[in-house]
């Protein structure tokens, strides 16, 4: 209880500006569709407002606000230049769909507003401790559900009240700060290992194998700044290895238990006895992946435009070629034909939906998140340096195993990386002038 009292958010909760982008971020966390909701009609669809809407709203309000008192210099133009570009192309595209596609693309682009609000409101490292509470308690929550969840069900992977793949990237990002600790601060020690046992759990509990990749690329880049900036340390090195090895046992257990990994088995095991043997969740993806790029193969430049999930008009043609391509797979892991295709992965939704114009903005974001990562490495030498680069990876695993739709903890967190760690390589720039010789400190 004494570690609850003194998180720093409580701190932070007395700024206006900071609380609320901090309740905008915990709002958005939690799913959409388990909100009270209030349904309007719009152009022959409905939409449903939320408090998350309304949170998200305020804070760009605020943004605008504090960037007319404070000047423009910490926005950070190149995100905010290609994150603009993206919403554009992502209403513009939807707005030619009809209103039900402009719902769906405006609830993914509102969550450009946390993109924003980290850009502007993380600028020290009070408010990112801050940030990092929220994260920590929304995973902490969702902890005790997926637990009481675990033992009521009698084991299995647990969507708390996120969803699997949506609960295990957000217990990455705990996870991986409190790993960053361990490298960095021997005195937080204790905090480092909440961080990590939260965050550890969660991403067990949730079992998504792309988070599990993501937990890799990020600590391919923990390792790496260690290297550049000698803080490679025999005892966290082992800790690392150590909680690497109990994460990945428990995700591939729980999978393995579902019979999730017939991958493994046609790769390394015995030839297949029967036709889709080892048919499981990866053998749909691949059939979503093929008919995903045979409709970017017709539609290379713009895509289909945004729609959330595809209507059968713009994939049902493809789908003899699949079932002859993918013969030895179960009906099921098709698309329907008279049903709707549902992204599974951000990468190649993006280019069937917004075309090469999409892929190459994607790609900008991304890159614009690596070069801001080595920066920090650059100009910072302890969790700052770190963060970024274990961030940007977390993301760009997690976001290869489910879509972008709008009221997802998926999609907040894409949004929130995309402003976070450019301010965290402006704070880290910052700190780096205060602390030249050449300022006379």
């Amino acid at each position: 209880m004494a570690a609850l009292r003194q998180m720093e958010l409580w701190r932070q909760m007395r700024s206006s500006p900071r609380n609320i982008f901090l309740v905008a971020v915990a709002l958005s966390l939690w799913r959409a569709v388990d909100q009270p909701s209030l349904d309007i009609r719009f152009g022959g669809t409905t939409a449903s407002l939320v408090p998350t809407d309304l949170a998200l709203v305020a804070l760009a309000v605020s943004c605008v606000v504090a960037t007319l008192q404070q000047g423009a210099r910490r926005i950070g133009w190149p995100w905010l230049a290609a994150g603009g570009c993206f919403v554009l192309l992502v209403l513009g595209t939807a707005l030619a769909n009809g209103a039900a596609a402009f719902v769906a693309g405006a609830k993914v682009t509102e969550l450009a507003a946390l993109s924003l609000g980290a850009l502007i409101f993380i600028r020290d490292r009070p408010s990112l401790e801050g940030l990092v509470d929220v994260l920590l308690l929304v995973t902490a929550a969702a902890d005790v559900v997926g637990l009481f969840d675990f033992v009521r069900s009698g084991g299995g992977r647990q969507s708390s009240f996120l969803g699997e793949h949506d609960f295990a990237a957000l217990a990455t990002f705990p996870l991986v700060y409190g790993l960053v600790l361990l490298f960095e601060d021997r005195a937080r020690t204790r905090r480092a290992w909440i961080a990590i046992a939260v965050g550890g759990l969660g991403v067990v509990f949730g079992a998504a194998l792309a988070s599990l990749v993501g937990y890799y690329l990020a600590l391919a880049a923990l390792l790496g700044s260690a290297l550049l900036l000698r803080r490679v340390r025999l005892r966290p090195v082992l800790a690392t290895l150590g909680v690497t090895l109990v994460v990945t046992a428990g995700t591939i257990g729980l999978r393995a238990g579902a019979g999730d990994l017939g991958f493994l088995q046609s790769w390394f095991g015995k030839p297949a006895q029967r036709p889709g043997q080892y048919a499981g969740s990866w053998s749909q993806r691949l059939i979503f992946i093929y008919v995903g790029g045979r409709i970017f193969l017709d539609h290379p430049v713009l895509g289909t435009g945004w729609t959330g999930n595809e209507p059968a008009s713009a994939y049902a043609r493809y789908l003899p070629d699949a079932r002859r391509r993918f013969s030895d797979q179960p009906v099921r892991y098709f698309p329907r034909r008279d049903g709707e295709f549902v992204p599974q992965q951000v990468y190649d939704q993006v280019l069937y939906e917004l075309g090469s114009a999409g892929g190459l903005l994607l790609a900008a974001m991304l890159v614009a998140l690596l070069i801001a990562s080595a920066r920090a490495v650059r100009t910072a030498g302890d969790r700052v340096a770190f963060l970024p680069g274990v961030w940007t990876g977390a993301t760009c695993g997690a976001i290869a195993g489910e879509g972008l739709f709008g009221g997802t903890p998926l999609a907040a967190l894409f949004w929130l990386t995309i402003g976070l760690v450019p301010a965290l390589a402006s704070l880290a720039a910052a700190e780096s002038k205060v602390a030249s010789p050449e300022t006379g400190t």
